[in-house]
């Protein structure tokens, strides 16, 4: 212990009576004297941890606020750009100016329209969306044959693993067992479970021309028959001496009882029925995807869970029906389950787990070799203590157990430990004068108090910054300073309420002569501490100019490794994915069969890469599933897509990149396709690195624009696959009425109307059957609607009776033009996407933005009357950088404030201050050395890394103050000063630094993204503690000097006049 603090320790007559008898100090000896209130505290904490623990979800990054109202309306037949001059455009003016709303996105495809209403943070979500509804009532100018519009609030479900069922069994047989298999799902407990790659079951009602002529009848009419056939209708009470209930019943479920309906009844008594004019069968929709594995048919069950159910607990269920439904399934069925991210949760956190486990571990040598064995083993209790206190603390606020979370506990070793340190080496100091253990205890928890108290906010404050942002990366990082200051409050109530008191038993028992190596340990550390050390501070301060000139300097170099491009930055890069994804997408107007011969061509590929690429007989493919006929919001007989999901990325030395690029070199040659790309699949930040975003009224110009990017981005080396998202759909035939069709009565109308019921189809019904909503859909034959049959339909003229036909050329012009499978709007304007991937440790992708968008960019922009727009992630980076800036001059400011109340001094905080700046220089040089680009995470943890460091001026400036207050002068108190806080501040920063060591030297690729704040703290405060040593006496020599030069100025001033 310190010998030279001894006379810090004031008699106990000598103790401000405000001190002694204040609420905290009587709080203080209450826990101290009494038997059993500390234990009690100390278990009420394990307990109040276990319950939090319980209760607490696990799951990867934290939850991602979503407050967004989505609205889905239906139009059958209708293109894109129909839905989105007749839909859109009239609901976005609506949508757009109502309150609250943030940002409206629309996306218009074949038949369908959809808008995310994005509201302002805390926004009323009830009220949103009725004012959603409210402002859909308003429009009557909407088509009238739309679907009835569906509103709802978006509710966020994070996945948790998916099964794939597949067989060579028919589409139904096998949906049959998927819908089974969806119920059980749900009935064991799962909140939401969706199938991709099961088609919507239609009853198909394909009328022969010949036959409705002969009988006068319309596709209308016999939609309108079957819809009034084909029902369940109440018939009211029939109210006697037995009341009884009337129904009518006549709701018909099959295409054979479709069949029997009657359309008409002839004079001759002769009856009309659907079978007699149609050809009437059971089918599915031809718009929707079908799953594929291997040349097998397959459909995708995902599971997901809901935010107030925990992944792991939702895995147990899905593994275990899994199980038992396997054995259930008929002969060459098969069942599987994966890309179970709960699975991946689990083994992300276990690594974080013994990562903290190793460095606690380290941390507790620190101790024993450090303290007396005795005071060391109860300051080390505080850790699990605290920890378990602060998982009590985080169920009441709502948090979650995951990476962030975790890393914030592993962190917080060195802050949990540094509280208990001061107080018992301060109690044994005070022990060694020869008083009561009672009052050594006391006296080491009261008199650090201060100091504590102070270090404990100004950490609060250095992380007060991350609490301003306002968006996805704030959701993200947010958990860190709330779980900081958990752990500071339970580490306060641990370090002064129950430590004081196992303190007291400590102090009881003799304290034994370090011996072995914790003894020569100890004599060589105290021989450098008198010795070198204190030369060395001796020297700093004398050259105190040169001292500050060489940190000066070493932060210059630090900054200049940015500066020269040696170190990159970049805001958010994203952890390597272990789902990818080709994207196939052929001409328009590819036949379906052609299209699934060029997907079987690029699973053959896949297959291929994998046998090039394995190692040994084990694949890197753990499963893969295709769609044909749909990418995200498009659909079309010309689209294939591709998942496919690898094993874990610690099980294989071939990188997701390397993957992915041999993937794209063993595609074939294939006729007939327009493009094709494979990407990592990732939906949190950083998931595209790459992004640009283009706004204009025409769709062709957008098109051409966005190819022009794409082509140029093309020829920067580290940009990958770059492609926008507005693909060309279904070649377009416009049609409109000419003169000799308005004579006759026709107009744009009536025509659509015609062609709609005859190509797509009229709905006659929709009905319940079992688990399916099917859908009747009334409509020429399906080998009927070729492009070249246009030519021959004869459309009924308008009033006629009978129906007069009329060729369908002697009345509408038709032309041709292509047409988009999905337009996007956002901010009322309509806009395209165009992304790509970026290669690891090329630089920074938004450098690579920023300098296209001044060199080629404008002369697209103007060649093609577009505009480039900020917006989405690149948007939030934005924010997040002015936010943070913010946030960090509003942090300073309470730093400075805090340590101005605590010394009652101007000057010194920013003494103390001072060298936050520096605490860059490890943090930069760290990230140089391993190899690591500086990124948002790093940012994170240099706010932490600066509390600290300033905890640690606290604790040199307090001791130097206390010095030249017992009456040396100043030079020798802040030698002295520093000599005697060699060992607090060594012992804070190496707990520390050694908490995060084993998280330094993590190998798994999984934790990669978080090495970066592991480098920043571990890095920045190794290299910052003698920084400080030294520093700070130079910056408080230097101080002393502008002082005395204003007094002589002063008195210079003052005989001068």
């Amino acid at each position: 212990m310190d010998d030279n603090i001894n006379n810090e320790i004031p008699p106990f007559s000598e103790v401000p009576k405000d001190e002694r008898h204040s609420t905290f100090t009587e709080l203080v000896r209450f826990f101290i004297s009494h038997r059993n209130a500390a234990h009690l505290l100390m278990l009420s904490m394990i307990i109040f941890g276990f319950l939090g623990l319980r209760e607490l979800n696990t799951q990867f990054f934290p939850e991602i606020e979503i407050e967004v109202v989505g609205v889905t309306i239906v139009w059958p037949g209708a293109s894109a750009e129909d839905v989105d001059v007749n839909i859109v455009e009239p609901l976005q003016a609506q949508f757009r100016f109502l309150a609250g709303v943030d940002e409206l996105e629309t996306r218009s495809r074949f038949g369908l329209a959809t808008f995310n209403i994005n509201y302002k943070r805390g926004s009323d979500m009830s009220q949103a969306t009725n004012d959603v509804e409210a402002a859909i009532s308003q429009i009557t100018t909407l088509p009238k044959d739309i679907e009835r519009p569906i509103v709802r609030q978006y509710v966020n479900y994070d996945p948790v693993g998916n099964i794939l069922l597949s067989g060579n069994f028919p589409e139904r047989a096998l949906k049959s067992y998927a819908l089974k298999l969806r119920d059980g799902l749900l009935d064991a407990g799962v909140d939401k479970v969706d199938l991709v790659g099961a088609r919507d079951e239609e009853i198909w009602v394909e009328v022969r021309i010949d036959q409705i002529r002969r009988y006068d009848l319309t596709i209308n009419q016999i939609a309108s028959a079957i819809r009034s056939s084909s029902l369940d209708m109440p018939g009211g009470l029939v109210r006697a001496e037995t009341e009884k209930q009337i129904r009518a019943t006549g709701l018909k479920k099959t295409a054979e009882e479709i069949g029997q309906i009657e359309i008409r009844a002839l004079t001759s008594g002769e009856r009309i029925l659907v079978k007699d004019v149609a050809r009437v069968s059971e089918n599915f929709n031809s718009d929707q995807s079908t799953g594929w594995t291997d040349g097998k048919r397959a459909v995708q069950i995902k599971v997901f869970r809901s935010e107030t159910s925990d992944s792991l607990d939702t895995l147990k269920i899905l593994r275990e029906f899994a199980s038992e439904a396997e054995t259930k399934l008929p002969q060459g069925m098969e069942l599987k389950v994966y890309d179970t991210l709960a699975d991946k949760i689990a083994q992300r956190l276990g690594l974080l787990l013994r990562n903290g486990l190793g460095g606690m571990v380290l941390v507790l040598i620190t101790l024993f070799l450090f303290l007396n064995a005795r005071i060391a083993f109860w300051v080390a209790l505080g850790i699990p203590i605290s920890i378990m206190a602060t998982l009590g603390f985080m169920w009441p606020l709502d948090r979650t157990l995951n990476m962030l979370s975790m890393f914030t506990f592993i962190m917080t070793l060195g802050i949990i430990v540094d509280d208990a340190i001061v107080v018992g080496e301060h109690s044994a100091t005070v022990f060694k004068r020869g008083t009561t253990p009672d009052y050594a205890a006391e006296r080491g928890a009261i008199r650090m108090s201060k100091p504590i108290f102070a270090a404990g906010l100004t950490t609060l404050a250095a992380f007060f910054p991350v609490l301003t942002l306002d968006n996805v990366f704030g959701d993200i990082v947010r958990p860190i300073p709330i779980i900081v200051f958990a752990v500071l409050a339970a580490s306060l109530i641990e370090c002064f309420f129950i430590l004081p008191s196992h303190l007291k038993h400590a102090l009881t028992h003799p304290e034994k002569p370090p011996t072995g190596f914790r003894k020569r340990f100890l004599d060589k550390f105290e021989e450098f501490r008198h010795g070198r050390f204190k030369q060395l501070t001796i020297s700093a301060y004398k050259n105190r100019y040169t001292t500050l000139s060489i940190a000066i300097a070493c932060f210059i170099i630090a900054i200049s490794l940015f500066a020269g491009g040696r170190l990159q930055f970049r805001f958010f890069p994203a952890p390597e994915m272990e789902r990818i994804a080709a994207t196939i997408i052929f001409h328009s107007g590819t036949p379906r069969e052609i299209t699934k011969k060029g997907m079987e061509a690029v699973e053959s590929a896949l297959q291929e890469t994998d046998k090039q690429l394995r190692n040994g007989n084990k694949s890197l493919i753990n499963e893969h599933f295709s769609r044909l006929g749909s990418i995200g919001y498009s659909s079309g007989n010309h689209l294939a897509y591709i998942e496919t999901e690898l094993i874990a990325s610690e099980l294989r030395t071939v990188r997701t990149k390397e993957f992915i690029k041999k993937w794209k070199e063993n595609f074939p040659p294939i006729a007939g396709i327009r493009f094709t790309t494979v990407e990592e699949l990732g939906d949190g930040p950083g998931a595209s690195p790459i992004e640009l975003r283009l706004q204009g009224d025409s769709l062709i110009n957008l098109k051409k624009a966005a190819g022009e990017v794409v082509e140029d981005l093309k020829l920067y080396p580290s940009v990958i696959s770059p492609w926008d998202n507005l693909f060309f759909g279904k070649q377009e035939i416009l049609i409109e009425v000419n003169a000799n069709g308005a004579a006759l009565g026709f107009t744009n109308q009536i025509v659509g109307q015609q062609l709609r019921n005859a190509y797509e189809g009229a709905i006659a019904r929709r009905f319940a059957r079992g688990d399916n909503e099917v859908t009747i859909r009334v409509m020429l034959p399906r080998d009927y609607g070729k492009p070249q049959s246009i030519d021959n339909f004869f459309l009924a003229v308008p009033g006629s009776s009978p129906i007069r036909y009329i060729p369908f050329a002697q009345v509408v012009d038709v032309s041709e033009k292509p047409g988009f499978a999905s337009i996007q709007r956002a901010g009322g304007a309509r806009e395209v996407l165009i992304r790509a991937g970026f290669a690891d440790n090329s630089g920074n992708p938004a450098d690579v933005i920023r300098e296209y968008s001044k060199t080629k960019l404008p002369g697209i922009l103007e060649k093609y009357d577009v505009q480039q727009v900020v917006r989405g992630e690149q948007e939030d980076m934005n924010e997040s950088f002015l936010q943070l800036l913010i946030g960090l001059f509003i942090g300073l400011g309470l730093i400075y404030v805090i340590l101005a109340l605590v010394f009652s001094s101007y000057s010194k905080p920013l003494v103390i201050m001072s060298v936050i700046p520096f605490g860059m220089i490890g943090a930069i040089l760290g990230h140089y050395v391993q190899g690591y680009e500086f990124n948002f995470l790093s940012m994170i943890a240099l706010l932490g890394l600066s509390g600290i460091l300033v905890n640690n001026s606290i604790i040199l400036i307090s001791r130097i103050d206390e010095r030249q207050s017992s009456g040396e002068d100043f030079e020798e108190s802040v030698i002295n000063g520093v000599n005697d806080r060699l060992r607090a501040v060594v012992l804070t920063s190496m707990t520390t630094v050694l908490g995060l060591t084993p998280m330094l030297f993590e190998t798994s690729t999984q934790a990669q993204f978080l090495l970066p704040m592991v480098i920043t703290m571990a890095w920045g405060l190794a290299s910052s503690a003698f920084l400080v040593l030294l520093l700070v006496p130079a910056i408080l020599g230097i101080q002393c000097d502008i002082r005395d030069y204003l007094i002589q100025r002063k008195q210079l001033r003052a005989l001068a006049e």
